[in-house]
């Protein structure tokens, strides 16, 4: 996967931003002597390791913190989307060089659904297309591991050896081809830069639907994530810095939550974000922190399995629960 945040998808072997959710800041200036890095945006490699630089961290093992806060919309066929609930949560994680000039990275987030008008994190929701009171299930990920290579998906197993997976890249000269080169859309205006990176696809439901009948939105799922960045240009190019803060943004069109039991029914969700990094979890707003606290603790901690395999959301579900009864 291109980043994190509740996607259906194990990122097991998949690609992976490993994006930090970061907050553009005054950053120093370049130190006497230092030449500003001259990024060449038609090399995959220039491209990878500034990728990095401004979502994750080119040191080995540096923890990074990010924060994300927005709504999640209903969208029905031909209807104006519908505001349904909030949705604010972190994550954590580091990025591992690899011989090859490859990155993994290894991640754990938390997400909480919150009610529109209190603000307040919610344990059930009232859905309004069903009638129903629904059981929310928050996003609560221990482990999402992915690789960020100079080709997308060229050196890292895509799990899926039978083809079942159908993937368009954000690089959008070639985006059907799985081994094109690592090649973003940068811009930069005065002194800020700013890139996307997102993620098309179509993929088999992890939910059988002959099986999790109110649960499964069907055989296979349309999937879109995407993310913009924007970082200070020339904390971008400072050869002495390892990472950089950025602010940025995340929209998701996704199908209905397993939880809310809309099964096949018509329309998706939409998902739309403010990202930005932390310095230390400290900084998250006192409610959500001591949500975590008292529900989550141990992604409050710098502490991973690299070994641990990577789970979806929809994988979390399947574990935690038995199909609901029609």
């Amino acid at each position: 996967m291109l980043n994190r945040f509740d996607s259906p998808l194990s990122r097991r072997g998949l690609l992976t931003g490993g994006a930090t959710l970061a907050a553009a800041s005054s950053l120093p200036s370049l130190a006497v002597g230092q030449d500003a890095i001259d990024y060449d945006w038609s090399d995959p490699n220039d491209n990878l390791n500034a990728y990095v630089k401004l979502s994750n961290s080119l040191k080995d093992h540096d923890w990074v913190h990010g924060w994300y806060s927005g709504l999640v919309f209903g969208m029905l066929p031909n209807k104006t989307p519908d505001a349904l609930m909030g949705l604010e949560g972190f994550g954590l994680g580091y990025t591992v060089r690899q011989d090859n000039g490859s990155y993994i990275s290894y991640w754990k987030e938390v997400g909480f659904y919150k009610d529109l008008k209190t603000n307040q994190v919610i344990e059930s929701w009232k859905n309004p297309y069903t009638g129903e009171t629904n059981k929310v299930m928050h996003i609560h990920n221990r482990m999402v591991k992915g690789y960020l290579g100079p080709k997308f998906f060229a050196s890292a197993p895509v799990g899926d050896p039978e083809g079942r997976m159908d993937f368009k890249f954000p690089n959008y000269r070639a985006s059907d081809d799985p081994t094109n080169p690592f090649i973003l859309n940068w811009q930069t205006i005065s002194d800020q830069t700013s890139v996307w990176m997102d993620f098309r696809g179509e993929v088999p439901n992890l939910l059988d639907p002959k099986i999790w009948v109110k649960e499964s939105s069907g055989a296979r799922m349309p999937i879109c994530e995407m993310f913009e960045y924007v970082v200070d240009d020339n904390a971008l190019r400072d050869p002495s810095l390892d990472r950089v803060s950025h602010s940025g943004s995340w929209i998701r069109l996704a199908p209905w939550l397993p939880w809310m039991m809309m099964g096949q029914g018509e329309g998706r969700l939409f998902y739309r974000c403010t990202t930005r990094s932390l310095g230390s979890l400290e900084e998250l707003p006192p409610n959500i922190s001591a949500y975590a606290e008292k529900n989550f603790s141990e992604y409050l901690v710098d502490e991973i399995d690299e070994n641990e395999p990577s789970e979806s959301s929809f994988e979390v579900y399947m574990k935690e629960n038995e199909p609901a009864k029609s």
